[in-house]
């Protein structure tokens, strides 16, 4: 457990002081903030009577989608250092150096960990941003919604959403780096799974006309695309207890076996040190060790 602690811990201070993440992380939410101030000193406010003539609005998905991209954006930046990190200490070989020094489980469950003290920095932090520009553009939405358990309940859902969002993709991308030889082939690879983080962003517009619908259902209950939907329709009200609970379930099992079959890819790939994996060879691994 020490060991998984200092490989988090250099994960977190590593990636902590990228650009990107900065910029995504606290130079946009403070553009955002700067803006909420600015526009409350108008005077200019939104009362619940207009929020409520927007939600009628064809144009109201805009909000939703912009809930989907900032989140699926969140998940994916500190998902997406851990391909880069794997598949670089695989090209420069340091991946061999590091498992010679700790588990494949450690390993990766220090990467996991560190990266996701990163993507909690960014949830909270435009978390509190949001809750403060909804504050002082709507003040009167704002004391509806805090009145009740309900905001508090939507805030905790979201938490649980993006952090097994994060987890599944954070193991997804680190089994394509182990299973890739450079960066380039990783990112190229890695890069299909952006679709199905967008697919819910995309269809923000059919699904604010109609969001119970077997579409809504089936893209709430995949783990690929459950997160952003879920958030999505806790946002729009029409997500049901049963949906919430299935889709967290499914989200949970799900990353559970990806990031077990990732560390017996691990180990897997150092073993077999300058060969390719073949499908045979890889399935074998998987299911036995």
């Amino acid at each position: 457990m020490d060991k998984s602690l200092k490989v988090a811990k250099q994960e977190f201070l590593m990636n902590f002081a990228r650009r990107e993440y900065k910029f995504f992380a606290f130079a946009l939410p403070a553009l955002l903030l700067i803006g909420g101030i600015l526009m409350s000193f108008s005077g200019r406010q939104i009362s619940l009577a207009e929020f409520s003539l927007m939600q009628k609005s064809y144009y109201f998905f805009a909000f939703p989608s912009t809930i989907a991209m900032v989140f699926s954006l969140a998940i994916f930046l500190s998902a997406n250092f851990m391909l880069q990190g794997i598949a670089k200490e695989k090209e420069n070989k340091i991946l061999e150096i590091l498992v010679s020094s700790v588990s494949f489980t450690q390993l990766l469950t220090g990467k996991i960990v560190g990266l996701a003290m990163l993507g909690l920095i960014q949830f909270f932090g435009w978390v509190i941003v949001g809750t403060t520009v909804i504050f002082l553009m709507a003040p009167e939405i704002f004391a509806d919604a805090f009145s009740s358990a309900f905001a508090f309940q939507t805030i905790g859902l979201y938490f649980l959403f993006f952090f097994l969002g994060y987890l599944l993709y954070a193991s997804l991308l680190a089994a394509i780096g182990v299973l890739t030889e450079t960066r380039g082939e990783a990112q190229q690879i890695g890069s299909i799974l952006t679709g199905f983080a967008l697919v819910p962003a995309m269809s923000t517009m059919f699904m604010t006309g109609n969001s119970t619908g077997l579409f809504a259902t089936a893209i709430t209950l995949f783990p690929l695309t459950a997160p952003i939907t879920a958030m999505i329709r806790i946002f729009l009200g029409t997500i049901t207890p049963t949906e919430i609970i299935l889709s967290l379930l499914l989200l949970l099992l799900s990353t559970a076996a990806i990031i077990f079959i990732t560390a017996k890819l691990f180990r897997a790939e150092t073993l077999m040190y300058g060969k390719k994996f073949s499908a045979r060879q890889l399935i074998k691994f998987v299911l036995t060790g």
